[in-house]
């Protein structure tokens, strides 16, 4: 393989393992938010439940992914966790505790406090997730390929809009993973609280969409330059239409099966627009995937060692996920 093609084989694998990580544990972080919501500690504690078998699993991604970036684009591994400090340090708060609470949960009498502990470690990573998105986009400054900012640089509206608009889309995959898996709309009404927190997700990422030219000139000029235009629209229509979707299976309250894995679609149309809007810069406005990789016999050496293992990860994710839904569905 040539360097260039070793460079964007591993950028597509590292946005493949985040994209598989924010899909399968977005439902997961989403229960987990809703586990905060006054209700019987018994709902509660079924929430938790039906994480039980999988949500460890699905971290295994961001693990797999944080690894990759670290071999095959240093640069980007070493100036972003710096850049990024804080939300950083948010997220892994967050996974700690929710790691922690859950286990306690499972054994401790008193499980109030710790399904309380997992909703709020599960609100972190959300909030951290948002965090680190929307310093990304708010641009990083750099130089001499070092990062030459501060660890509040991150802390800009854009960043606000998009952790809002991430909180409440992680919300809705919440809802909809509930009503997949439990049925779970018929007491909660799960519909229309979808409903309103997709109408919050909207507007608030449409808001962030508003702001990003202001901070990040290079996206919005990728509307208006082809080839990357003609993709962008693209992405834009079938987000209206998935959307649209999502509206009538919400109005008429019905196929949980389908509802869940069209709000999933969504999500995968978000990130291919920002990624096609972004690339080849991976901390924008200045680095791009050539100026971070490592050297092309690393990038050979970790493509044999790590590329057998990931379609491992994801079979066994896939049984998981399979197995212990139809469990639960029996259950229930």
């Amino acid at each position: 393989m040539t360097a260039t093609l070793l460079q964007n084989v591993w950028y597509v694998i590292i946005c493949a393992e985040l994209a598989l990580y924010i899909l399968l544990d977005g439902g997961n972080l989403g229960v987990g938010i809703l586990s905060l919501l006054p209700q019987k500690e018994e709902e509660r504690s079924r929430m938790l439940q039906i994480l039980g078998p999988i949500w460890n699993a699905n971290e295994t991604w961001l693990l797999v992914a944080a690894g990759s970036l670290f071999g095959a684009f240093p640069l980007v591994y070493s100036i972003g966790l710096n850049a990024l400090y804080v939300p950083g340090m948010v997220i892994v708060v967050g996974l700690i505790g929710r790691a922690v609470a859950f286990e306690f949960h499972v054994y401790t009498e008193r499980k109030v406090w710790w399904s309380k502990i997992f909703g709020v470690s599960s609100v972190l990573v959300a909030l951290g997730q948002g965090m680190a998105l929307g310093g990304l986009l708010s641009g990083i400054t750099i130089a001499g390929k070092q990062f030459a900012g501060s660890v509040w640089d991150f802390a800009t509206p854009l960043t606000l809009l998009i952790t809002v608009g991430i909180l409440c889309s992680y919300l809705v995959l919440g809802y909809a993973y509930l009503i997949r898996v439990e049925r779970y709309a018929n007491e909660h009404e799960s519909f229309g609280h979808l409903l309103r927190y997709a109408v919050l997700t909207f507007a608030a990422l449409l808001l962030a969409t508003i702001f990003l030219p202001q901070t990040n000139y290079l996206f919005f000029s990728r509307w208006s330059t082809p080839p990357a235009m003609y993709a962008l629209w693209g992405i834009a229509l079938a987000i209206v239409a998935v959307s649209l979707w999502v509206g009538w299976e919400l109005w008429h309250k019905r196929h949980p099966e389908r509802l869940y894995f069209l709000c999933l679609g969504l999500f995968v149309l978000g990130t291919a627009g920002m990624l096609v809007g972004t690339y080849p810069y991976m901390l924008p406005p200045t680095l791009t995937i050539a100026d971070a990789a490592s050297a092309p016999a690393t990038q050979q050496f970790m493509l044999w060692g790590i590329g057998p293992l990931l379609p491992i990860i994801l079979a066994y994710n896939w049984y998981l996920h399979r197995i212990f839904r139809n469990s639960f569905v029996e259950e229930k």
